[in-house]
C-alpha cells in the first residue's frame, strides 16, 4: 500500500467480536481451530468503506476458492484453508475473476516480504457496494466469502489483490485495493512496514504453559529461567513502542520485519508473550516500555 493506507485501524469492531466469539464456539465444540480476522487498511473515509479490506484465516493453510457470478453481475468468492504447504493459486484465481468481468490481479507474497511500492495510483472515490465486507459461511468454520458487484468498475481499474502470509503469526491473509491502471507487477521486497500488535494476545495463543507468572514488565534475563525451569523454550519477537502513539491505545505497540535479527539482551523489557507453538513460549520485547512496568 502507499503511505496514505500504511497504517491501521480497528473497523466493524462488533463484528470483529461477533467473529472471534463464534470461533471460539467452534473451538470448544472440537471443531478445527480457524479464526477470522478483519481489518480496514487507512485512508480516505470512503475507501475505508470498500476501498481496502484485510482478511486472515488462522490455521496454517493457504486458502482455496471457488467463484461464481449470479445473473445481476455479481460475483461471489469463497475462500477455505487447504492442506498446509499448498501455495494458493494466484493465477487460476485471477483468471477466473477476469473471465467473470472482475478487472483483478492476484498475487502472493510470504512472510517478511511485500510488493514493491507504488504499483499504481489508489482510487479513493471507491462507489458504496463495489464489494462488501467479508462474512462467515454458514456451517463451514474455515470459510468467509465475499461479493464483488462488476457493475460498478470504472474503465481503467484494476482489483489488486494479494495473498500474504501474516508476519506476526503465519497466518495466511489477503488484502484488496482498486487501483488505476497502470498496475505495475508485484515485485517482493522485504517488509519494511510497521505491524501494529494488541496488548493482549488472542485466547488461542496465550501462553497457558506459564501459569499464572506474569512476565509484563520484566526483564528478558528474569524471565529465561523461570521459562527453563517449566521446560519451554523461548523466542523473540523484537518491538518497539508505536511511532504515532497514542493513535490507538490498545494497540501500542509494532514489529517490524526487517528488523527482526537484532541481537536481545538480558536487560530488554518483556511485554507480552505468547504460546502459538506448543512448547516454545514467544516473548514481545522492546528496549523501552510504552506503558507502567509491571510491579
Amino acid at each position: 500500500m502507499n503511505g496514505s493506507l500504511a497504517g491501521f485501524e480497528e473497523h466493524r469492531l462488533a463484528e470483529l467480536k461477533e467473529h472471534v466469539a463464534a470461533r471460539a464456539a467452534a473451538e470448544r465444540a472440537g471443531r478445527p481451530r480457524r479464526r477470522i480476522v478483519m481489518a480496514l487498511a487507512a485512508g480516505t473515509a470512503v475507501a475505508a468503506a470498500a476501498g481496502a479490506i484485510t482478511v486472515s484465516s488462522v490455521g496454517g493453510a493457504a486458502p482455496a476458492y471457488a467463484v461464481t457470478k449470479d445473473s445481476d453481475g455479481v460475483v461471489h468468492v469463497t475462500v477455505r484453508d487447504v492442506a498446509p504447504g499448498d501455495l494458493p493459486d494466484v493465477k487460476g484465481l485471477t483468471r477466473q475473476l477476469q473471465e467473470l468481468n472482475v478487472p483483478a490481479v492476484v498475487d502472493y507474497v510470504p512472510a517478511g516480504r511485500k510488493c514493491r511500492e507504488p504499483r499504481g495510483a489508489v482510487v479513493t472515490d471507491v462507489p458504496g457496494g463495489l464489494y462488501r465486507t467479508p462474512t462467515n459461511v454458514p456451517g463451514d468454520p474455515g470459510a468467509w466469502r465475499m461479493q464483488i458487484d462488476t457493475k460498478l468498475f470504472k474503465p481503467g481499474q484494476t482489483f489488486v489483490w494479494t495473498l500474504y502470509v501474516d508476519p506476526v503469526n503465519g497466518w495466511n491473509g489477503t488484502s484488496t485495493i482498486l487501483m488505476r491502471d497502470p498496475v505495475a507487477p508485484c515485485d517482493p521486497v522485504p517488509d519494511d512496514r510497521p505491524h501494529y500488535l494488541a496488548k493482549t494476545p488472542p485466547p488461542w495463543v496465550r501462553a497457558t504453559s506459564l501459569g499464572g507468572y506474569r512476565v509484563e514488565g520484566r526483564t528478558v534475563g528474569k524471565v529465561l529461567p523461570e521459562i527453563g525451569r517449566r521446560g519451554l523454550k523461548a523466542t523473540y519477537l523484537v518491538t518497539e513502542p508505536a511511532p504515532d502513539r497514542p493513535r490507538d491505545p490498545d494497540m501500542p505497540y509494532v514489529m517490524y520485519p526487517t528488523r527482526q535479527n537484532t541481537p536481545v539482551g538480558g536487560d530488554w523489557l518483556v511485554w507480552q508473550a505468547d504460546e502459538s507453538t506448543k512448547g516454545t513460549i514467544r516473548l514481545y520485547v522492546t528496549r523501552t516500555l510504552a506503558f507502567p512496568r509491571h510491579r
